[in-house]
């Protein structure tokens, strides 16, 4: 008989990191006889990037939830009963669920049944300042030595708790206690990083499995043709330095314009991919530099450029202020060199492979990092380029 996967998702109707890993998710168990069902509140067709990935058992369980912390929960909250008889229905074998939000909603729709669910936590509350759940009384205590473990948290991380409503108050303690009560009951927690581990153990008492993916193995061994989409973005002979992401603060991309700025190349390019909130600032920031002739702002990039436009590039920088990034990965596959903060939390492997840059995420060292890393060359070894593959992670995933 077949067994059926559910992955639970608040959200699944737009491009980043989270819904890459749904997808997949989603294709990597699918191909190996599974029934895959992607439950969420809200769903667009975006989320299929560009139609890389099929349209197929989506489920929607009701609205997307929107308003107040209060509200918000409320309909969620209502919906349970029903996210519970779709499980049953559907005979579902085994959960995944990767929003903290999201665990909170398998762990009361799964009680007292046999189904299972396991928690990936990608990415954490201390990665979003919008996130009030850290100031809650059962996280809260762990909150200073969180915050000053980081550089990135310091930054970005205020320590006072912000002034909530008696009814948004109550209602955000009361989900963080079942959160904390749901990520205790997963069958099994997987992180992508050490740090996302020691705050899972400090803050929920349980040990988590660390694995990494961030792309498909076959993509080092296939040739990449670019021709065509660096012709349409006119890069055609072009050389540049790459940074593709959602333009949001979270990824520092004013750093990465000011440390081009600084560092005095003037014979490639800084190509800046990705829309978002911050694209105006951005162009600002590049307008002052003294270099806005050698900045392009693509706007969003369709997902089949993705990879054709990293794999041109001379250089990629991410400055993301969480500790893993997938998009950096998918260009060092490429043979792209790539730059990272010093938050990435990369171990030996990937810290010692030539073609890899870490530095401190401020804009004197990312200008002397793009200097030196703008003729290097990447040298991979066969085990990096599996343990770092999707196929990798979602195997142990399923272990």
């Amino acid at each position: 008989m077949t067994k059926t996967i559910a992955w639970i998702t608040a959200t699944l109707d737009q491009v980043g990191g989270g819904e890459r890993l749904i997808q997949e998710g989603a294709l990597y168990y699918r191909s190996l006889g599974y029934r895959v069902l992607l439950i969420t509140w809200s769903y667009s067709a975006e989320a299929t990037f560009d139609g890389e990935y099929e349209e197929r058992d989506v489920i929607v369980i009701g609205d997307g939830g929107e308003g107040k912390s209060a509200a918000r929960a409320f309909k969620r909250l209502r919906d349970v009963p029903k996210l519970r008889r779709v499980l049953k229905e559907n005979n579902v074998d085994l959960v995944f669920v990767q929003s903290e939000y999201d665990v909170a909603l398998a762990y009361m729709a799964t009680r007292f049944s046999a189904i299972p669910y396991r928690f990936l936590i990608f990415g954490q509350m201390f990665q979003f300042p919008e996130d009030y759940a850290k100031y809650s009384l059962v996280f809260r205590r762990h909150l200073r030595e969180i915050v000053e473990s980081c550089e990135g948290y310091r930054i970005t991380t205020s320590l006072v708790a912000p002034k909530l409503s008696f009814v948004n108050r109550w209602a955000l303690e009361f989900i963080c206690i079942v959160r904390f009560l749901a990520v205790r009951s997963a069958q099994r927690r997987f992180v992508f990083t050490r740090q996302i581990g020691w705050e899972t153990k400090l803050l929920y008492g349980k040990e988590a499995t660390i694995a990494h993916g961030a792309y498909r193995r076959y993509v080092a061994d296939t040739p990449v043709k670019n021709d065509d989409v660096l012709q349409k973005l006119g890069l055609t002979n072009k050389k540049y330095i790459l940074s593709l992401s959602r333009l949001a603060p979270k990824k520092r991309i004013e750093l990465i314009i000011r440390a081009y700025a600084q560092s005095g190349i003037d014979d490639l390019l800084l190509v800046v991919g990705g829309g978002g909130s911050e694209r105006q600032n951005l162009e600002q920031v590049a307008a002052a530099s003294g270099c806005a002739d050698r900045i392009r702002f693509l706007g969003r990039v369709a997902d089949d450029e993705m990879m054709p436009l990293k794999a041109g590039a001379n250089l990629f920088v991410s400055m993301d202020i969480g500790d893993y990034d997938i998009s950096p990965l998918e260009a060092l596959v490429l043979g792209t060199p790539i730059i990272l903060p010093r938050e990435f939390d990369a171990d030996s492997q990937l810290g010692g492979t030539p073609g890899v840059t870490i530095c401190d995420a401020l804009e004197g060292p990312v200008a002397e990092a793009m200097r030196e890393g703008r003729d290097g060359t990447v040298i991979a070894s066969a085990k990096l380029l599996d343990e770092y593959s999707w196929e990798y992670y979602f195997s142990v995933l399923a272990e």
